[in-house]
């Protein structure tokens, strides 16, 4: 598509606008619709979250249960489309991915129960955009891509703490186990 798309004369405007998106151009109708495509996600997760959790991470044992696990699967997957098929007019595909993975890996680094990781991933994905936007008026950047550092800063630097704490909680078990089997 993007080489078809570059044989288009004067076209380079329109496929960087499909590839990045245009954050600062979203209109009114844009926003509407983003604001109900997010209040349909979030009823539909909000009101089948026990049985997408279930047939998520149980699916053998959700069809046993009777839940059809085919069709919350293809509800899973239309709602993730819808998502990215809405998304795709403000952030662009390249953002749009990005923009899922980057909270959701985050939250990953920090959560034990998938509850706190949607919390987790929904609170950096709201605040991360904000950010982005400021820090991008500021230094007159690209607002989509701007969104995305930030994000990827957020996850490098929870990476880094998570692996640091990490390394001291597994050297002082160790010292531990040390004194516990010196003092036998």
């Amino acid at each position: 598509g993007v080489f078809l798309f570059s044989l288009i004369p004067n076209c380079v405007g329109v496929l960087f606008g499909f590839l990045f998106g245009e954050v600062l151009g979203i209109g009114m109708s844009d926003l509407v619709s983003l604001c109900i495509l997010a209040a349909v996600v979030l009823v539909t997760v909000g009101l089948l979250w026990k049985e997408l959790l279930y047939a998520t991470f149980d699916p053998l044992g959700a069809a046993a249960s009777g839940l059809p696990v085919g069709k919350l699967d293809y509800l899973l997957l239309a709602l993730i489309a819808l998502t990215i098929v809405i998304s795709l007019q403000s952030v662009g595909i390249i953002l749009v991915v990005a923009m899922l993975v980057t909270p959701a890996a985050t939250a990953q680094l920090v959560s034990n129960s998938f509850g706190r990781l949607v919390a987790v991933a929904g609170a950096i994905g709201v605040v991360c955009p904000i950010i982005g936007l400021y820090i991008s008026y500021w230094v007159n950047s690209a607002s989509g891509a701007t969104i995305v550092l930030v994000e990827t800063a957020v996850f490098t630097a929870v990476l880094v703490v998570t692996s640091l704490v990490g390394r001291y909680r597994h050297a002082e078990a160790g010292a531990r186990a040390a004194q516990a089997g010196s003092a036998r």
